[in-house]
C-alpha cells in the first residue's frame, strides 16, 4: 500500500522507515584461528593467534537488522513478486536497530612467531530508533489524520531516531606476552583513524493532541510537543570530494588479550595456534566517537500552534520538497523554534566482548561469546548520542579445517531476541546468515547476512608448524 509523504515523514520519527540495514560480528568465525585479519574486529590480540603467516581478505560484508514490528507482507522464496515492507498490526513500542560494514584489502602478517600486525579499512553504518506504544492498522492507516484516528487513545508520541556512518582505517599490532610448555599470552592494539562521513538524529518528545468532533467531521489539534532533527553539514555540498573534505576526523582505540591453555603433556616446541585446548580472550572495542557539524537547516522547537489542525499540518508538510523546506514548515507549526549551531558526536558501539573456545578435537570447536555495551542508543541527549552492538551471548558450534568449515551460531541478542544462523566456509570464501528465520513465510526484518573473501596459504604444513615464521 502507498504511504503519502507526511506519514514517511512521521514514520521516519516514530517508526524508523529509514534505513535498516548491523557491523561487526562475523558470528560463525569468532575465536577461530583461521578468521585471519578480520579476527582484529573482535579482538586485537587474535591476529598473533592467527592460523597463517599471512592472509589477505580481499573483501567482505555484512548487515544485521533487529525489529519486532517490521516484516515482510506476502514474502514467499518461491513467490516474492507482491511483497512489500509493512509493520504488524498492534498497538506496542516500535524499534529498529540495524547496521552495516564493508572492508577491503584487510592484511594482517606475522613478523615471527612473537609479533604480528594488521591493517584494515572498513566502512561502518549504525542506526538506532525507538518508540513509546503507538497503534497501527496497515488497512487503514495512509495519512496522518487516519494515523491519529488510530491512535486517539495513545496518551502520546515520542520517539527518535539516530544514524552514525564513518570511514576507518584500523592500525593493529598484537604479540607474545608470557609463553611456557602450558599457555600462551598475547596482547594486541588497534588504532583507529575515523572519518565521520555520516550523522544525523531525529527525536520527538511527549507529543500530545485532543480530538475534536462536530456534524460532519473529526479533527486533531495538538497541545504539547518538543523536538529536534540535524544532519552534519557535509550532506551539503555538491560533490563528493568536498563531501569528504568536509567530514571531520577523530581517533578510536581497541585493546585485548588472550590466554591459550595447552595439554599439560605437549611442550612450548610442539604448541601452536591450532592444538590449544582452550582459548579465553577478553577485549574492550571500539572506544570512541565520531563528531559532525550541524546543518544551516537543523532546529528544535517546541509548543505547537493550537490553532493548527491536523489537515492544516499534512498540508504543510506534504509539501516539503527538501529538508529546507521542512525546517522551514517545522518552524511555522510550532511557536518556539531555534536553530542547532553546537557540534554533536555519537559514540562508537564501545563494548566489553569475553570470548572462550573449546577445541573438541577431531576439527570440532564450541565457542562462546558475551558481548556487554557500555552505552544505550536511547538517551536524549542530542549533543552527545550513542550507538551499541546488538550481540548479548553466543554460543557457536563449529567443524573447520584448513579450506572447509560449518558454523552454527545461536544467539541471545540485546533486544531479547533468539537467532539460529548457519555459515560455511569454502576455501578463500565464507558465508553465512545470522538467522535463518528469514527465510519463513512473510518474515520479520530481523538478522542479516556475511560475506568474506580471504586469500592465505593453502598449505597443511605452513599452518600447523611454526617453521613458516622462521624458514
Amino acid at each position: 500500500m502507498k504511504k503519502p509523504l507526511l506519514l514517511y515523514m512521521l514514520m521516519s520519527i516514530f517508526s524508523f522507515y529509514g534505513s535498516i540495514l548491523h557491523a561487526q560480528g562475523y558470528q560463525g568465525l569468532h575465536g577461530s584461528p583461521y578468521t585471519g585479519s578480520t579476527a582484529m574486529y573482535n579482538n586485537p590480540a587474535a591476529s598473533i593467534g592467527s592460523a597463517y603467516k599471512w592472509d589477505l581478505t580481499l573483501f567482505s560484508a555484512q548487515v544485521k537488522a533487529s525489529t519486532q514490528s517490521f516484516f515482510l507482507k506476502n514474502f514467499t522464496l518461491a513467490n516474492n513478486n507482491t511483497a512489500y515492507l509493512t509493520l504488524k498490526d498492534d498497538y506496542s513500542s516500535k524499534f529498529v536497530h540495524a547496521t552495516v560494514d564493508a572492508s577491503l584489502f584487510n592484511f594482517s602478517y606475522k613478523i615471527d612467531n612473537n609479533k604480528a600486525f594488521s591493517f584494515g579499512i572498513r566502512a561502518r553504518t549504525y542506526n538506532h530508533s525507538k518508540t513509546l506504544p503507538f497503534n497501527y492498522i496497515d488497512s487503514s492507516v495512509n495519512n496522518f489524520h487516519s494515523f491519529l484516528v488510530a491512535n486517539r487513545n495513545t496518551y502520546q508520541l515520542e520517539g527518535f531516531v539516530t544514524h552514525t556512518g564513518w570511514l576507518e582505517s584500523d592500525l593493529n599490532y598484537a604479540q607474545v606476552l608470557a609463553e611456557t610448555n602450558t599457555s600462551k599470552l598475547t596482547g594486541g592494539i588497534t588504532l583507529q583513524i575515523m572519518k565521520g562521513l555520516s550523522g544525523a538524529f531525529a527525536k520527538v518528545n511527549k507529543f500530545s493532541y485532543q480530538e475534536e468532533k462536530n456534524a460532519t467531521d473529526t479533527a486533531y489539534t495538538f497541545t504539547n510537543g518538543t523536538g529536534a532533527f540535524a544532519y552534519s553539514d557535509n550532506y551539503d555540498q555538491s560533490n563528493f570530494n568536498d563531501y569528504y573534505k568536509k567530514a571531520k576526523t577523530s581517533l578510536g582505540l581497541s585493546l585485548g588479550i588472550e590466554y591459550l591453555i595447552y595439554q599439560p603433556d605437549f611442550n612450548k616446541e610442539s604448541n601452536h595456534n591450532l592444538n590449544y585446548d582452550w582459548k579465553i580472550g577478553l577485549s574492550i572495542m571500539d572506544i570512541g566517537s565520531n563528531s559532525f557539524i550541524p546543518t544551516t537547516n537543523a532546529s528544535k522547537f517546541s509548543t505547537p500552534d493550537p490553532s493548527l489542525t491536523d489537515i492544516t499540518l499534512e498540508n504543510k508538510l506534504v509539501g516539503a520538497a527538501n529538508f529546507i523546506d521542512f525546517s522551514d514548515s517545522l518552524n511555522s507549526i510550532f511557536l518556539n523554534s531555534s536553530s542547532i549551531s553546537e557540534n554533536y558526536t555519537v559514540s562508537t558501539p564501545t563494548r566489553m566482548v569475553v570470548n572462550i573456545d573449546k577445541n573438541l578435537g577431531n576439527h570440532f570447536f564450541i565457542n562462546g561469546e558475551l558481548s556487554m555495551n557500555f552505552f544505550s542508543s536511547s538517551g536524549y541527549d542530542y549533543k552527545k548520542l550513542k550507538s551499541r552492538e546488538l550481540n548479548l551471548l553466543t554460543i557457536t558450534p563449529r567443524w573447520e579445517t584448513i579450506g572447509w568449515g560449518a558454523y552454527f551460531p545461536i544467539q541471545y541478542n540485546t533486544q531479547g531476541q533468539l537467532w539460529v544462523g548457519a555459515a560455511v566456509k569454502l576455501g578463500p570464501l565464507v558465508m553465512g546468515v545470522h538467522s535463518l528465520g528469514i527465510f519463513k513465510k512473510d518474515p520479520t526484518i530481523n538478522g542479516g547476512a556475511y560475506l568474506m573473501l580471504s586469500l592465505h596459504p593453502f598449505n597443511k604444513r605452513k599452518v600447523l608448524s611454526t617453521l613458516d615464521c622462521t624458514e
